[in-house]
């Protein structure tokens, strides 16, 4: 596994609320930009700092984007761990709830999500091997539930896993952006939600002895 890199030791000597400030400037232009499309150079310019000074915070702006991604994922999975546990005996519940405390971050934390976001939508090669990375602890965690969900019966031993975290993931990512984009009242959200989850659930084929 690849060893991920952290800051320097300067970065955590500098004072707390310089470190926020590092970090939060950092956030706001990888949520307007994928990690090819930010500039180290707006940052420090934003920041008031040398490019120097940058450097011996952190080894270049892949370091950089990698602590920046690490803290909001962390952020993001405290919130959402607790979604995990409490409906973990139902997977079609467990995927609702999922779902709908995702959007839910997004709205609260709106910078984080369009980090999130670009991640996922980066396509620069050096970066490429840490998307998988993280994909494959993701697919860890949804293969997890997929299998207890077989072993309930609740979910078909037919699915391909793998298709199904296709699945899994895509629609969690037009579920958030969907509403992000058109806002809507939260019971609105929640019940297309619940339709988007029945037509996952159903399949759009037709069931035997039910064909129109």
């Amino acid at each position: 596994m690849e060893v991920v890199l952290l800051p320097q030791q300067t970065f955590f000597n500098l004072p707390e609320e310089k470190r926020q400030k590092v970090l939060q400037v950092a956030m706001e232009e990888f949520a307007r930009n994928t990690y090819e499309n930010a500039s180290l150079s707006r940052i420090v310019n934003k920041l008031n700092i040398a490019k120097g000074s940058m450097y011996q915070y952190f080894l270049d702006k892949k370091d950089l984007y990698k602590y920046v991604v690490q803290s909001v994922y962390k952020q993001k999975r405290q919130y959402l761990q607790p979604v995990w546990y409490k409906h973990s005996q139902d997977f079609y519940q467990l995927l609702s709830a999922y779902y709908r405390s995702s959007w839910q971050y997004a709205q609260e934390h709106p910078v984080h999500h369009r980090v999130i976001a670009n991640f996922w939508n980066s396509r620069d090669a050096e970066m490429r091997q840490e998307i998988l990375r993280e994909k494959k602890m993701r697919n860890i965690e949804f293969f997890d539930q997929l299998e207890q969900a077989m072993a309930r019966g609740q979910v078909t031993r037919e699915l391909n896993p793998e298709a199904a975290w296709f699945v899994y993931h895509a629609v969690g990512r037009a579920l958030a952006d969907n509403f992000l984009e058109v806002p809507a009242e939260v019971s609105q959200h929640e019940e297309f939600i619940n339709s988007v989850l029945h037509t996952v659930r159903l399949g759009l084929e037709p069931r035997k002895g039910n064909i129109q």
